[in-house]
């Protein structure tokens, strides 16, 4: 074995900036340099005599005989070897072989240089994951995102300076040719797929071009501002506009360009586009005044908080790990699993649009754990989205109310997008959209209907006035009876007390049943909101029918009930859904006595149906509904009735909707109506 250069010789080898590495052709190390033991952390004394494959574990980027042979026949070698130092660290090294030969020209020594890449590596490394992390968000925006070169632009804009152009916007205005040849020398680098979905045809092919084909005449002048904004060095420029599709059509679009001064250097840009048609057509049938347009433009901005989840990403591994399958289940078991993982959930980023949403004046107050946003004993919606990430979805969508940062309370619709490769490296994108005043008109139709169906019971209680005065007068005669019995037993020469007594108790309790009709009706007149409770649909079935027998009686209509044995509970408000039953009953008997029919039969039915569904039917034997009347029942104001209001069905229809129901109305095999009310099961089937 040969030995370690001494002396002179040693002093120029351990001055090298490059590791020196002398082997023999078996791979024993016969010299090692000072920079090879800073490099890779073993001494000299260390590496002398080990075997450099086994001590440096290299992973070479070929077969060692192919690296051999071609040490042989060329003497030299040259690739990017993986080693690890001493403590198990990666290096990247960057091998220079050379063989050395003996007087016959038989291998002897191998002499290698080495250069550490690892830094450099690195950073490749670091590099390919911010940009692989840009595309992906590039990609799952919601929004049509393109990448422009508007390098040519600059050039253009160069000219006009040195030709004397002073005002851009008057010149523009003057000289609409030059912004249209300006948008075709706006190249197109790159869109996601957004963009091909609203723009394109299904083909990404048809866009990479100019963006010029893609801008109306009547948007001129927004490019045009857009190229002023960018520069008089404003951060970014927001406007509507008119854009135009592959196909020629044209549509309204929130056009947003972002001038980051890095980007704007190499002339590269990236603008957002979102279809805002419906959205204007929808408000300017509601109002076209500028201030309310304003608001809805603001509903329509889009915040985006960029997550860090690798700490929830951990919870989700040790619930794995203890054998937990169903989040959902857990969850119940452990609520305050709930806190930590919205603590595990951090914010690192936010755009501009989430700065006004969420009510702050400089981003880091935004950033940090999501806890701050939710409103305590409101988790339902992070439930969710958390409960979607266990389950590796990509995406969850719901419409939730939060918390911002200076106080406020806004309505929502939260949507997460997160497809697994994303999840499983911390990133998760949360978006938020304000509805704050889509929730509060639906809250006022929910109220507008709930006066509806108050109007629609006072109405049918004005009709059954006869029913009414009826039943109550029954406990009362009956009360008038008993007291009058009562007071001649106890005028005897010889009061009987017990039946006195007896009579007494029926006078209390055809008291509490005079009460309780009142109370019934008063119930069915008050103005309130609906309170959703489980119901027995066969309960309420039986309820309407005693409030209504004199009202069969005075019809002589028979009544058969056909109740199924079990039913589940149903989850709805008792007053509106007994006003449909009622309502659906006396339209029947109406019907029946209007058209004279000589067998007045009547018949309600409930079942279960195949989907899991609660059905409630009622049949008649009347004349049934003409064909030209069965497409219009439902709508508000048309009544079959000489003085019907037209507001009876209407409100059966929207408080069964309100209850995620359906209502429908034909007629019956035989002769006769059929109308039919259909409520979600249990399971929301």
């Amino acid at each position: 074995m040969s030995e370690q250069p001494q002396s002179g010789t040693a002093q120029w080898f351990d001055l090298v900036q490059e590791s020196i590495v002398v082997r023999d052709p078996d791979g024993c190390i016969l010299a090692w340099n000072q920079t090879s033991a800073q490099l890779y952390g073993h001494a000299r004394e260390q590496a002398l005599g080990q075997n450099e494959t086994e001590l440096l574990g290299s992973q070479y980027p070929q077969p060692a005989g192919e690296i051999d042979a071609a040490l042989r026949e060329t003497g030299t070698w040259r690739g990017e070897v993986l080693r690890r130092d001493a403590t198990g660290r990666e290096l990247y090294i960057d091998l220079r072989c050379s063989l050395l030969r003996d007087a016959t020209g038989a291998p002897l020594q191998v002499v290698e240089t080495g250069r550490d890449l690892s830094e450099q590596r690195h950073t490749e490394r670091a590099l390919r994951h911010s940009e692989y992390r840009y595309r992906n968000l590039f990609q799952a925006m919601a929004a049509s995102f393109w990448e422009l070169d508007f390098s040519a632009v600059g050039a253009m804009l160069q000219r006009l300076r040195k030709a004397g152009v002073t005002d851009l916007r008057a010149h523009f205005a003057a000289n609409p040719a030059l912004v249209r040849e300006m948008m075709r020398a706006t190249r197109i680098l790159d869109v996601n797929e957004e963009t091909v979905t609203l723009f394109g045809l299904g083909d990404r092919s048809g866009l990479m071009d100019s963006v010029e084909p893609f801008w109306a005449e009547s948007s001129n002048h927004t490019y045009a501002e857009s190229v002023i904004a960018a520069v008089t060095g404003q951060p970014h420029y927001v406007s509507e506009t008119r854009l135009r599709r592959i196909d020629g059509s044209e549509f309204d679009g929130l056009f947003t360009a972002c001038f980051a001064p890095e980007a704007v250097g190499r002339g590269k840009l990236l603008i957002g586009v979102i279809d805002i048609s419906e959205r204007k057509q929808a408000y300017a049938e509601l109002e076209r005044s500028e201030s309310r347009y304003r608001n809805l433009f603001q509903a329509m901005a889009v915040s985006f908080l960029q997550l860090e989840s690798s700490g929830l990403n951990r919870l989700f591994e040790e619930l794995r790990a203890q054998g937990v399958t169903d989040l959902h289940a857990y969850i119940d078991q452990h609520p305050e699993f709930l806190k930590k993982a919205m603590d595990a959930s951090i914010v690192i980023d936010v755009n501009e649009r989430s700065l006004k949403l969420l009510g702050a004046k400089d981003r880091s107050e935004l950033l940090g754990p999501v806890t701050q946003f939710w409103i305590p004993g409101q988790y339902e919606a992070f439930r969710g989205s958390i409960e979607a990430g266990f389950r590796r979805e990509a995406g969850f969508q719901a419409e939730t109310r939060k918390r911002t940062v200076d106080g406020r309370e806004i309505d929502v619709l939260f949507f997460v997008t997160a497809p697994p490769d994303m999840r499983d490296r911390g990133i998760v994108l949360v978006g938020n959209i304000d509805i704050s005043e889509q929730v509060a008109a639906r809250s006022a139709l929910r109220q507008m209907q709930a006066e509806l169906a108050h109007a629609g019971r006072v109405t049918m209680l004005g009709e059954l006035t006869a029913s009414i005065a009826h039943e109550v007068n029954q406990p009362l005669a009956a009360i008038t009876t008993n007291g009058e019995a009562g007071l001649r037993w106890l005028g005897r020469a010889v009061p009987d007390v017990d039946e006195a007594r007896t009579l007494m108790q029926r006078i209390i309790a055809d008291a509490r049943r005079a009460a309780e009709i009142i109370s019934r009706i008063r119930a069915m007149s008050l103005r309130r909101a609906p309170e959703p409770a489980p119901l027995a649909l066969n309960a309420l079935v039986q309820e309407a029918v005693q409030f209504l027998q004199h009202e069969l009686q005075a019809q002589h209509a028979q009544l058969r009930l056909r109740l199924a044995p079990v039913l589940p509970v149903v989850q709805g408000d008792r007053v509106q859904l007994q006003q449909v039953i009622v309502n659906l009953v006396v339209n029947a008997l109406q019907a029946m006595a209007h058209a004279g029919s000589p067998q007045r039969e009547l018949q309600i039915e409930t079942r279960l149906n195949a989907d899991g569904e609660i059905e409630l039917v009622v049949l008649d034997s009347g004349p049934g509904i003409p064909e030209e009347h069965q497409g219009r029942l439902f709508e508000s104001f048309f009544s079959t009735k000489p003085n019907g209001m037209g507001l009876g069905l209407p409100v059966c229809r929207s408080i069964i909707e309100a209850h995620s129901g359906r209502i429908s109305a034909g007629n019956r095999e035989g002769g006769g109506a059929r109308f039919a009310m259909v409520l979600p099961g249990p399971d929301g089937a």
